[in-house]
């Protein structure tokens, strides 16, 4: 999103809201003293973005789309290469979260506060995921929900870089001519290459698109890229200059919203009603208010979401009661909790020439290459971080050794993946730091995608400007902990496979557990599986895809209107009835899409 698009954004909240002594009683009298949009939005991040732009669209209502981040990221947020660059850091709400036991220790989990949400600060993945998701909430009660109906939409966001694609895939089932570009198989490293091939040797199929209605394989990722070699956000897709300039349109930038505002009710079902939504800059300032004469939408993703509902008297009566805030509607909100959940990076140091750690020790490398970008949007910046991925099976005896404890399957269906295995082409032992200088290698990881644990999303007090308590309750399912074993398990076998054996470096192995390179390069023939459990327990971590916390069925309809009110809905990926079988964002997107279809009354 470039830094022009931020004159075209307001953050002063006089601008847009109304003033408010929040002593004053709530009621539609006083509602219709304030600022009013026909919709308001709350949250500005990959969901809210989407749906604030499609309801726009019509030069008949108001919309009004309120983000607690600021306008946009920097240089390293939009060269794809250096999204972690981002973590830690003004635009990251820097949650942790508190995965309980078996672990024991807190988790950090990044989620994006600027315009445009994680999608401004995430890996840039875009997948459909797995059809059979969609088809298994639809028969489990969410009407509506099935690949059938999502497909079309998926179509309405992509705009698919053609270029090299037409002789390797059919463009039948993409969409060509909408807002969010989607690059297929762009530049990447020897060693992408090297692991496709390492891949195939073990006897995985190569999946030249995983947004095909095959899923299982070893494929190279498409990713949120532009022509020009950009990141293209939901922001920078969908909040373009042109449709900043619609008069019918306002974004809010740096005010949070504090709660929902209701109405008494009047209705005999006792429903209620919002009339609009409290605001405001910083925890000091003035509050500010603003009518909703349609509808709220809360786009706050799995974490503000379901807080925001909390704030405003939605969720369950006694946890509510305990931090002063008194209960409207007594709903499981915030239960539910799930996520994907990797081993950490298993790093396997190689001979050079392969990755990309030279950047690290060349500053005129990394200089050069930043020029390229800047100057051609292509070369080494303009990569994926994380450039491949293995979609496979637990259960599939040919790859993976089933022998290793018990795994429930939890699949959508028999061609659906509960295991993933993705690399980066360096060594990252976490988001912000890199290997010992003059080292190569690629990082490796296992994600559980099917995870059966749950937490939960609760108020630490009545203040929105306290942060929740995010509990992950991580690897509490020993499936769940054996699924990750099991794909550490194939990752180490995958090291002793050529074409990848060739180039990794065992001499010397290493012993120090300590290491960063420990187990990666310690002597495989010694590695037992109980000392790769305790390794998953003491470093497995989020893959920052948080779900399911205001879910289809307990907390919203399959309309995502809000339990128990006329004109609340929620939309984000914390309205999945269970967690799909990959990298969510393009689901998010594709989901925003139908809802604002379903707000305007002409869903598919």
């Amino acid at each position: 999103m470039g830094s022009s698009l931020s004159r075209l954004v307001v953050s002063d909240p006089k601008a847009f809201a109304t003033q408010v002594n929040t002593d004053d009683a709530v009621s539609q009298q006083d509602a219709d003293k304030w600022r009013a949009y026909d919709y308001v939005v709350a949250g500005g991040g990959t969901a809210g973005c989407v749906v604030a732009s499609r309801l726009s669209e019509d030069p008949n209502v108001t919309v009004l789309l309120i983000e607690a981040g600021k306008s946009e990221g920097d240089i390293f947020t939009r060269m794809p290469l250096t999204f972690t660059k981002a973590y830690e850091t003004d635009i990251d709400w820097q949650f942790i979260v508190d995965p309980l036991e078996p672990c024991k220790r807190e988790m950090k989990i990044a989620r994006g506060k600027v315009l445009g949400g994680t999608s401004v600060i995430n890996a840039l993945i875009y997948d459909r995921c797995a059809p059979e998701d969609f088809d298994t909430w639809a028969k489990n009660g969410a009407d509506g929900w099935t690949y059938e109906n999502m497909e079309p939409y998926f179509r309405k966001a992509e705009r698919y870089l053609p270029e090299k694609l037409l002789d390797k895939f059919d463009l039948i089932d993409k969409g060509l001519d909408g807002p969010l570009s989607v690059r297929h198989e762009g530049e990447h490293t020897r060693i992408h290459d090297v692991m496709v091939e390492t891949c195939k040797t073990l006897g995985m199929k190569y999946n030249n698109d995983i947004n095909s209605h095959e899923k299982l394989g070893v494929a190279s990722f498409p990713a949120c890229v532009d022509a020009h070699g950009t990141r293209n956000s939901t922001a920078a897709a969908y909040l373009t200059p042109e449709v900043l300039a619609r008069p019918n349109l306002t974004v809010a930038v740096k005010n949070t919203v504090e709660k929902i505002l209701f109405a008494p009710s009047s209705e005999p079902s006792g429903e209620l009603k919002a009339i609009g939504v409290q605001l405001s800059p910083s925890p000091t300032s003035s509050s500010y208010r603003v009518k909703a004469t349609r509808e709220v939408i809360v786009c706050g993703g799995a974490i503000h979401s379901p807080s925001m509902l909390l704030l405003s008297g939605i969720g369950p009566k006694d946890e509510l009661e305990s931090v002063g805030v008194k209960c409207l509607k007594d709903l499981p909100v915030g239960k539910h909790f799930v996520d994907h959940v990797s081993c950490a990076s298993y790093i396997v140091r190689t001979k050079p020439g392969y990755t990309l750690d030279y950047l690290g020790s060349s500053p005129f490398a990394a200089i050069k290459g930043i020029a390229q970008w800047l100057t051609r949007g292509t070369g080494v910046f303009s990569q994926l971080p994380v450039s491949g991925v293995a979609y496979l099976r637990t259960d599939d005896e040919k790859l993976v050794d089933t022998s290793l404890g018990h795994v429930k399957n939890l699949t959508s269906g028999p061609g659906t993946p509960d295991l993933e295995i993705l690399w980066s082409p360096v060594i990252a032992p976490n988001f912000k730091t890199t290997g010992p200088p003059g080292t190569h290698g690629l990082s490796i990881s296992a994600v559980a995608l099917k995870a059966e644990s749950e937490g939960s999303v609760t108020l630490k007090s009545n203040s929105p400007w306290e942060k929740p308590l995010v509990v992950g309750n991580y690897f509490s399912s020993e499936s769940d902990l054996n699924t990750v074993i099991r794909g550490v398990k194939l990752i180490k076998k995958m090291t002793q496979t050529e074409p990848l054996k060739s180039i990794v470096e065992y001499d010397p192995p290493v012993v120090d557990k300590s290491s960063i390179f420990w187990p990666g390069n310690a002597d495989p023939s010694l590695l037992t599986d109980e000392e790769l459990r305790a390794w998953v327990l003491r470093n497995g971590h989020s893959a920052c895809h948080p779900g399911g916390s205001c879910s289809i069925g307990p907390v919203v309809s399959p309309s995502l209107i809000v339990h128990g009110t006329t004109n609340v809905r929620v939309v984000d990926a914390s309205i999945f009835p269970t967690q799909v079988s990959g990298h969510p964002m393009g689901v998010i997107i594709g989901m925003a899409e139908r809802a604002a279809d379903l707000i305007k009354g002409k869903a598919a």
